[in-house]
């Protein structure tokens, strides 16, 4: 299902969480198209409310991405365009993330690091280097990605997340970058803040602060259908005036 008139939407991470939350935002309208990435087969228990919700929907297609593995990565443009009448991509929203970093800088081991760089800051990068010829099929252009206040240096929130937060800092200067470099093609390229949402990940993370006895009673939480819901009206708002900036999910403005 696609016209010239659809908006084209491919999701990194479409099946958990946020992510499969904007997959089943977005696909409600008929006027947009959903290409969603899973990890894995089809067939495993997390992708299976994705599956199912794809019966449901002609308008949502999936293709298999690991975002940390070189092969899976390199073949995802290929992927995109087997699905059906496939005819470029309007948005790109970088979703797929780890968080499970809830050390000191000095404790945390040389894996996590790795992990979470890989995941969250090369990961998205990576892929889009291979969809990015995909985004120039349509004059839309605009590049989304789920970061994370806790990667702001300007608005450090003084909770140890150690790799958590540099890997998201990392993604955030890739942003600002891409914002400079792609504007001359017409891109818009945006950072968002999704909330403090519980999704399996943000409830381990509120489990862990609440173990070492942080004060997190100041902090707002949301769930994932709270946060996507938000995030896909902020979506409709952006402009190329947005471009460059880091946005939150209530659609004011944080600060990298």
């Amino acid at each position: 299902m696609s016209s010239s008139s659809n908006t084209t939407y491919f999701i990194i991470g479409g099946n958990r969480g946020i992510g499969f939350n904007l997959v089943k935002t977005l696909s409600a309208s008929t006027d947009n198209v959903v290409i969603a990435s899973f990890r894995g087969l089809p067939s495993l228990p997390k992708n299976k409310q994705l599956e199912d919700l794809k019966k449901s929907r002609d308008n949502i297609h999936t293709v298999q991405l690991d975002i940390t593995d070189d092969e899976s990565v390199n073949k995802i443009a290929d992927e995109i365009r087997k699905t059906p009448s496939f005819q470029g991509i309007d948005i790109f929203i970088a979703n797929s993330g780890i968080s499970n970093s809830y050390y000191e800088v000095l404790k945390a081991p040389k894996r996590v690091w790795i992990d979470h760089y890989t995941t969250n800051a090369l990961g998205p990068i990576l892929t889009l280097q291979k969809v990015y010829p995909l985004l120039l099929l349509k004059k839309t252009r605009k590049l989304f990605f789920i970061s994370s206040l806790a990667g702001s240096i300007t608005g450090y929130v003084p909770i140890s997340v150690s790799a958590y937060g540099q890997s998201k800092a990392a993604l955030n200067f890739a942003i600002k970058e891409l914002s400079f470099e792609l504007k001359p093609e017409g891109f818009t390229v945006v950072a968002f803040h999704p909330g403090m949402v519980t999704t399996d990940m943000g409830q381990q993370g509120l489990g862990s602060f609440a173990k070492k006895g942080t004060d997190i009673s100041s902090l707002k939480v949301i769930t994932p259908e709270e946060s996507a819901s938000a995030l896909v009206n902020v979506f409709s708002k952006i402009s190329p005036e947005h471009n460059g900036k880091f946005m939150d999910y209530d659609g004011s403005e944080d600060t990298f």
